[in-house]
């Protein structure tokens, strides 16, 4: 099961927007960004508590939620969240089961389980293309409203999958995770699975056979044009601008010359034509997904998001790191109020860090008072929700959900809390 990443990884010797789009044209090819100033204030309210390890097995589960990213839709006054669980017997819809959960509440309080049932579960003989990427482990949150181009509504979901073997201290065998991709045309109340859409570098067999884990994180769903930026109208946006980013992490001996990010996990971005995905989506033709994502490599999106094979024996693309640090869980909003967008990750299971930039590959160094650490307590699984109408935009003062606990990787003792951001341009 996913339980934060264990920095056991391999060295070698990755929110909610309603869209209508009709069609896609060419790629445009990105261009690197210089790297901004450190121009941000971030002022965080103490942490407040959410979900108590009581509540929890309360709403029936026995690790997470969210054991990963967190997604959420906006119901009006109201908010519906998407978690990974593993739930208990006392869960009446999927006792014992590990996946995506649905839960309701509001950002102080998530109270409602809809019912306990595991809306993506694993697939032990293959996802839908015959991928075997999560077999063993499934279950994610980052959501994203979309509409078909006659009218449909749907919901998108990225979720980490797991394929595990071979042995590793902590959690017994080891894992090796990729991201997927689902939609639900009953507001997330089911999903069907379309595929595999990001794989590590790295081969399956490389990370299992030396006794080691891979992690790749929840992912996170941005919607920005060819070069990274914010959309200040999308329904006027010439759909063939029109991208779908996810932010993760990879593993690629050649993604540096030097530490870090020759022997290390770093952060990384992929992306698709949004278009295309919505469409693919829509008509359930799962085979494209595979292929739909290109990964960040020197300048362009141009290196394939996996490697075409159901085991991960082949390598998928290069990758190029958008950050330069071994982070783990990166998750993405536009704040309108300082007209930036905002990343947030973990770095060693004890550290959250935040970053801001006018566009998606060009990040300004950790912002120094939006760090968060809660020694000796580890923090994971950072989320940035915004605090308006829109849960995928900041206006100023977003939220930032994450998981802590005092002795990772048991959850018996774990909370999620919360903080209130305030930030501010210098």
């Amino acid at each position: 099961m996913l339980r934060g990443p264990q920095w056991q990884t391999h060295a070698l010797s990755v929110l909610c927007l309603s869209v209508v789009l009709v069609s896609c044209g060419g790629v445009r090819v990105a261009t690197t960004f210089p790297v901004p100033p450190n121009a941000l204030t971030v002022t965080s309210s103490p942490e407040s508590i959410v979900l108590t390890t009581s509540q929890r097995n309360a709403l029936g589960f026995q690790y997470g939620p969210p054991d990963g990213t967190i997604g959420v839709l906006a119901n009006g006054g109201a908010y519906t969240f998407f978690m990974a669980g593993g739930s208990t017997s006392t869960c009446t819809g999927t006792p014992f089961t590990g996946g995506t959960y649905r839960l309701g509440g509001s950002l102080t309080s998530i109270n409602a389980s809809y019912g306990c049932s595991a809306a993506i579960t694993p697939s032990p003989d293959g996802d839908p293309n015959g991928y075997t990427f999560d077999r063993d482990y499934a279950g994610g949150g980052p959501v994203l409203a979309v509409t078909s181009a006659a009218g449909a509504a749907g919901v998108l979901h990225i979720y980490h999958g797991e394929s595990q073997g071979g042995a590793c201290s902590g959690l017994g065998k080891c894992f090796y995770s990729s991201l997927g991709m689902a939609i639900s045309k009953d507001r997330g109340a089911t999903f069907s699975k379309l595929g595999e859409i990001l794989q590590p570098y790295v081969t399956r067999s490389s990370i299992i056979n030396a006794n080691a884990n891979l992690e790749v994180g929840g992912g996170t769903l941005l919607i920005a044009d060819g070069n990274g930026q914010h959309i200040p109208n999308l329904a006027a946006a010439d759909p063939s601008s029109v991208f779908l980013y996810v932010f993760y992490s990879d593993l690629d001996p050649a993604a540096a010359t030097s530490s870090p990010c020759n022997q290390d996990s770093c952060l990384a971005v992929a992306r698709a034509p949004l278009a295309q995905v919505v469409e693919d989506a829509f008509s359930g033709n799962t085979a494209a997904f595979p292929t739909l994502f290109k990964k960040f490599y020197k300048g362009g999106f141009t290196e394939p998001g996996t490697s075409g094979d159901p085991n991960a024996a082949a390598n998928s693309g290069h990758y190029t790191p958008v950050i330069a640090t071994p982070g783990s869980f990166p998750s993405v909003l536009y704040d309108a109020a300082i007209q930036q967008y905002l990343i947030a990750y973990t770095t060693g299971n004890n550290t959250i860090e935040i970053r801001h930039g006018s566009a998606l590959l060009s990040w300004s160094s950790p912002v120094a008072s939006g760090t968060i650490t809660h020694r000796p307590n580890s923090i994971l699984y950072p989320t940035l929700i915004g605090d308006g109408a829109d849960p995928a935009t900041g206006n100023g003062e977003p939220w930032l959900f994450y998981v802590t606990a005092p002795s990772w990787p048991d959850w018996s003792t774990a909370a999620l809390v919360s903080r209130r951001l305030q930030l501010a341009n210098k």
